[in-house]
């Protein structure tokens, strides 16, 4: 009788999962037909210029190109496009923008089907809409920036660990740890600040795993690939411009976001703190780093306004009146209700006034509110499903604390959103359950 009900379930689970399957394909399909009406094959993000800049001087001059924008920014996402081409260099980015959404729908069913086997199963449908027809987010996957790919990596790394939880087999653990410090090593060489969440999950995920002397060779492993993919990209500079850096753009962004005058965000008119700098552009860039850190330190009750305001940059709405950040080309905000009705004079002034004022507070801390009450319900939960609202957090933290010492801007909620909008999912769900978390029976974290 017991195996009859195990079966049951079993079937049960596999359906649900296909369902997540022909939805993903579904709205992978729309993709296809936005791209090949959109001219050129993708929409250009917010820092799209300066990726194709990277990208053709690559293509002229080859991957040691001494282009000034390979070396001030990362030139991992311009190398990833370089890659691409290798299909067609005549529809690069229709290539590019195929392939991020492709990734983008894997991801949403890959972490979807994986929480149909733990007791979250019962969020599991409104997570996957919700991150699957954002239309910021997935909209996301046909622009020219490294946002998709990232939000996708942290969906299909948490896919993983779920994974190899229910699985406990520790024949596949290694292999796991690997495609998943892979993704992050990917991660990092698109957008190296993301490396520091993917270091904090990956060792969380070895420690709760295995003892902490068998644990060592996972560490060193995981460590080694992940940091493979950002080395390259030093590599490629030195070998370029003789710079032993990624970038040299971390002090310079730190800058705009300090400063007697500064207000948090890329707005800001008055911006920096005065630096003197001398040497190579990656010794001036350190400087800077630690000279606006060293002002921070020196004027606490500054630094806390100036933190409060980022937060609020951060996690403020696309649109309204407590938008700010750098969104503007994002396909979403072309057809965005709110900017249509700033139109016309009678639309603008309800949007900037008491009720928009409104709505824009209750959107951004309904969010907020959601999201940790989500938290708040996986801790409590304990076992694996604390595990998951924690490498969701982690990822979700660094983030927005990595914000506090640089820029204020919501577009950099984007690689995260996918974690948020399944906390918030988790924190929705309940409240309609009057507080109580629908959960089922699953595997035990140990």
């Amino acid at each position: 009788m017991a195996s009859k009900s195990k079966r049951a379930r079993s079937v049960k689970q596999r359906n649900l999962a296909k369902e997540f399957v022909y939805w993903a394909i579904a709205i992978f399909v729309i993709k296809l037909i936005i791209i090949s009406n959109v001219q050129g094959g993708a929409w250009l993000g917010a820092d799209g210029e300066n990726y194709l800049t990277g990208y053709d001087a690559m293509l002229k001059d080859g991957i040691f190109s001494t282009e000034t924008k390979l070396t001030y920014w990362p030139a991992g996402y311009p190398l990833f496009i370089l890659f691409l081409s290798v299909i067609g260099k005549s529809f690069v980015l229709t290539t590019l923008a195929v392939v991020q959404s492709a990734i983008y729908s894997f991801s949403a069913y890959f972490f979807a089907a994986q929480l149909v086997k733990t007791r979250l199963k019962n969020f599991a449908y409104l997570a996957f809409f919700m991150i699957l027809l954002n239309p910021t987010l997935s909209l996301s996957s046909i622009a020219v920036g490294y946002e998709s790919p990232a939000a996708a990596g942290y969906l299909i790394v948490a896919g993983l660990l779920i994974k190899d939880f229910v699985q406990k087999d520790d024949k596949k653990l290694l292999p796991y740890i690997a495609i998943s410090s892979a993704i992050f090593g990917f991660m990092s060489f698109i957008q190296p600040r993301l490396i520091v969440s993917g270091i904090l999950v990956t060792l969380l995920w070895i420690l709760i795993r295995k003892p902490w002397r068998s644990a060592a060779l996972l560490v060193a492993v995981s460590l080694a690939v992940t940091l493979f993919f950002p080395a390259t990209l030093i590599f490629r500079n030195n070998q370029a411009v003789g710079l032993n850096s990624i970038s040299t753009n971390l002090g310079g962004t730190m800058n705009i976001g300090a400063g007697d005058k500064a207000e948090g965000g890329y707005a800001s008119k008055d911006v920096g703190v005065p630096c003197t700098t001398s040497g190579t552009d990656a010794e001036k860039d350190s400087q800077q780093v630690a000279c606006v850190l060293k002002w921070y330190l020196n004027n606490p009750t500054k630094a806390a306004k100036l933190f409060y305001n980022k937060t609020k940059f951060f996690w403020s709405p696309w649109e309204g009146q407590l938008a700010n950040g750098t969104m503007a080309r994002n396909p979403w905000l072309k057809i965005h209700p709110v900017r249509d009705m700033q139109q016309n004079p009678d639309g603008d002034k309800l949007v900037r006034g008491p009720i928009g004022s409104l709505v824009s507070w209750s959107w951004f801390l309904g969010g907020l509110g959601f999201l940790f009450y989500g938290f708040i319900i996986l801790w409590r939960a304990r076992q694996l499903e604390r595990l998951i609202g924690s490498i969701a957090m982690i990822a979700i933290s660094t983030s927005w604390l990595i914000s506090l010492v640089t820029i204020g801007d919501h577009r950099f909620r984007l690689p995260i959103l996918g974690m948020s909008l399944f906390l918030q999912a988790v924190g929705i769900r309940t409240l309609f359950k009057g507080g109580k978390p629908p959960m089922v029976d699953g595997p035990a974290l140990r």
